[in-house]
């Protein structure tokens, strides 16, 4: 076993586990902490605390095989009733939630039995048809039931390291060594550092201080680049940045204006000058990572000419007013973004006003209220095609993050995924609404994230989880 690693991260905080989180810093802590019953790999997915699973045709009950021998940090076996608890917390009313995910699985799983079938078999019976389940299953670590009540106070879980000790500034983890996948991680500890300022990561990583840093910028990279010391790792993001179009009342009510604003401005040159060149353009919202991507598919072209003749025929020959909300952070260069936008559409006769709000979880409980201007700047992040399309896109839900879209063919196509059980057929139909999504236009498309981190020569050929997560095993 090799010795201990040291990884450096703007933040270091142990959050609950059963609280649904995007922050990457935050998430990679978890990863080496909890483990799911499966685990995402490329589109689909591996068995993990479970050994195996079985669907009905009905896409309704789910039978999961508790795999055997699996200890947790504090020495007791796993076992269905451990399961079991676990999601039942996870899906309970209120559990919280960061920046307007506040009981997210129980909206889906609310009213779903989550059952011991018997010693070695936990299942789940959903109220409608969800073929996309283990999009759910992937995100909900399972702990001791007996644990359930004390998470904060002592984080245990059944994953490669256990915690030795938390404060403000670190975390030490040592290996769990009586690991079920392999008997014992090959790093023997792990300590996470903290340290907000991105420069500051990228010189410690030079002095060979730490092993792997988080954060990177496009700036930075370059630097981590230069240097034949340290290495560079990047990976496609599964974070989409966009503006979602308010389409209950105002000018994006109009799909030729929301084309218009699509075609109004040029993608290209946004990437070139916000990211320095190294974001994807998007097509729709979802990313090469996503089931139902469709590469087919083309950005939008700069076509001011046409841009400006939708506007037209939407009524709006004299010039339309348009006001974009942005927040202060996350995503940081949002208000950069949004003073591009503005000037390329003063060409097509547009005068646009941007507000910027600088409370990032009021920012989100204002988008998830509807309560925002003609289109606010958001980052989505759901790996999960089903989620992200049903949150923000299916009129007959309205989920948390919905907007006023309208389109019964995509909800009959949302609703259908859901009844088929075969992958690949559910991917052509994901692939079918993410086509409807990128020509009716209800966002204003981007582009997608990159992730980036620095290694020491030590970490060799590591690389980040298809979750952009930090993994040692």
């Amino acid at each position: 076993m090799a010795d201990g690693i040291v990884i450096l991260q703007a933040r270091v905080e142990l959050t609950d586990p059963h609280i649904v989180n995007d922050n990457a810093d935050s998430l990679n802590l978890l990863n080496a902490l909890f483990e799911p019953l499966v685990q995402r790999h490329h589109q689909f997915y591996q068995p993990c605390l479970a050994a195996s699973w079985h669907v009905s045709k009905d896409a309704r009950t789910w039978n999961f095989a508790i795999r055997s021998g699996v200890q947790f940090h504090d020495g007791t076996v796993m076992g269905p009733e451990d399961v079991v608890a676990s999601m039942k917390r996870a899906c309970a009313p209120n559990v919280g939630g960061i920046l307007g995910t506040e009981g997210l699985f129980h909206g889906y799983l609310g009213d779903a039995s989550i059952e011991i079938a018997d010693q070695h078999t936990v299942r789940v019976i959903t109220a409608e048809p969800m073929a996309d389940l283990l999009d759910l299953i992937v995100s909900i670590p399972i702990l001791p039931a007996t644990h359930i009540g004390c998470i904060q106070d002592e984080p245990i879980g059944s994953g490669p390291f256990r915690l030795k000790s938390y404060t403000d500034q670190g975390v030490v983890m040592t290996a769990h060594t009586r690991y079920w996948q392999s008997g014992q991680p090959p790093v023997a500890a792990v300590t996470w550092t903290r340290d907000p300022d991105p420069d500051q990561r990228v010189q410690r990583l030079q002095r060979s201080e730490v092993d792997i840093i988080t954060g990177v910028s496009p700036a930075l990279a370059v630097v981590i680049e230069a240097d034949e010391r340290i290495q560079l790792k990047t990976a496609p993001s599964n974070v989409c940045t966009v503006f979602m179009c308010n389409l209950l009342q105002g000018v994006c009510t109009d799909s030729r204006v929301r084309q218009a604003l699509n075609y109004g401005f040029d993608q290209s040159e946004l990437i070139a000058q916000i990211t320095h060149g190294t974001a994807l353009p998007l097509t729709g919202p979802l990313t090469i990572k996503h089931m139902g991507f469709d590469p087919a598919l083309q950005p939008y072209p700069y076509d001011p000419a046409k841009a400006r003749r939708l506007l037209d025929e939407a009524g709006q020959e004299k010039g339309m007013a348009l006001v974009l909300d942005v927040p202060a952070e996350l995503p940081d260069e949002a208000t950069q973004v949004a003073a591009f936008l503005a000037q390329q559409y003063t060409q097509i006769g547009i005068e646009t006003d941007i507000v910027t709000h600088t409370d990032r979880p009021a920012y989100a409980q204002q988008v998830k209220a509807k309560a925002i201007h003609d289109a606010c700047c958001f980052d989505s992040s759901p790996l999960s095609t089903f989620r992200a399309l049903r949150e923000k896109f299916h009129g007959g839900l309205q989920g948390p993050w919905w907007l006023g879209y309208a389109h019964e063919p995509l909800d009959q196509t949302l609703d259908q995924a859901q009844t088929v059980i075969d992958p690949d057929a559910r991917q052509r139909l994901y692939q079918s609404a993410f086509r409807m999504l990128h020509r009716d236009a209800p966002w204003i498309y981007l582009y997608n994230q990159v992730d980036r981190w620095g290694t020491s020569a030590r970490m060799g050929d590591w690389q980040p989880t298809v979750d952009g997560l930090i993994s040692l095993v």
